[in-house]
């Protein structure tokens, strides 16, 4: 079958960035999904066919690495394609380049189906299995790590779930729960070093009015951090669980 890539040019805008001028990991992962939905949208599978359908892609891990962040003014390129499919699971891989061809980011993701009225895992429809031109003989899966939660607790803070924190699904945007877990980050951490690789495991969703909690524990290494977090609701139920880790900026 016909490997099905998708690729698309974006500018770095002032307000994607930090005061370094660089993207923002954030802005980076918006851009993901942004790839990933032009493409559904493109192969005739997006936002409409699935509410027709009463189905819904639902993102369960994230596994990103980073080279180097593109700056403000800058031009890249992100490109997608679908990996594979394997019972309810999707795998999808990304490469983010500059405009000399040079990879300077990548990740790996893993996305389940399921039917939006029962809230249930589904497995793959023969339309998916069609529209992205994958075959049913491909059942690689992308290898993404099992995260453990903090230990010890050195950082934490409560958030209220806001109207924008809200995706098409209704419920909390995917790359919200990056922005609360990076805001227990010390400043120190924050301003002297920057984030070489995160990797998400999302395991239930919230909705706007909630609150949440996010408990963050620092290791320190020589010119490394690695923080790990997890992210529970009002009722102390845990909804994703991450991992950044930081090396230190010359």
């Amino acid at each position: 079958m016909t490997e099905m890539v998708t690729e698309k040019e974006y500018d770095i805008q002032y307000y994607e960035i930090d005061y370094k001028r660089r993207l923002l990991i954030t802005s980076l992962m918006n851009y993901l999904g942004d790839i990933a939905t032009r493409q559904s949208e493109e192969l005739g599978v997006g936002i409409d066919y699935l509410r027709d359908q009463g189905i819904a892609w639902v993102l369960y891990k994230w596994s990103i690495d980073i080279d180097r962040y593109p700056v403000y003014g800058e031009k890249i390129k992100v490109r997608t394609k679908p990996y594979s499919f394997k019972k309810f699971y999707a795998y999808r891989i990304f490469e983010i380049l500059d405009l000399n061809g040079n990879i300077i980011a990548r990740a790996n993701s893993v996305w389940f189906l399921i039917d939006i009225e029962k809230r249930k895992a589904i497995r793959v429809t023969e339309d998916m299995y069609k529209a992205y031109g994958i075959s049913k003989e491909k059942s690689d899966v992308l290898d993404i790590k099992k995260l453990k939660c903090p230990e010890k607790i050195h950082s934490e803070k409560s958030f209220n779930v806001r109207y924008s924190d809200i995706d098409t699904n209704r419920h909390v945007n995917n790359v919200k729960y990056v922005d609360w877990a990076i805001e227990t980050v010390p400043l120190d951490v924050v301003t002297n070093y920057s984030i070489k690789g995160i990797n998400i495991t999302y395991q239930k969703e919230t909705t706007y009015g909630a609150v949440v909690k996010v408990f963050t524990e620092i290791r320190e290494e020589e010119n490394r951090c690695i923080c790990l977090h997890k992210i529970v609701d009002e009722n102390d139920i845990e909804l994703t669980v991450l991992e950044t880790n930081w090396e230190r900026e010359n």
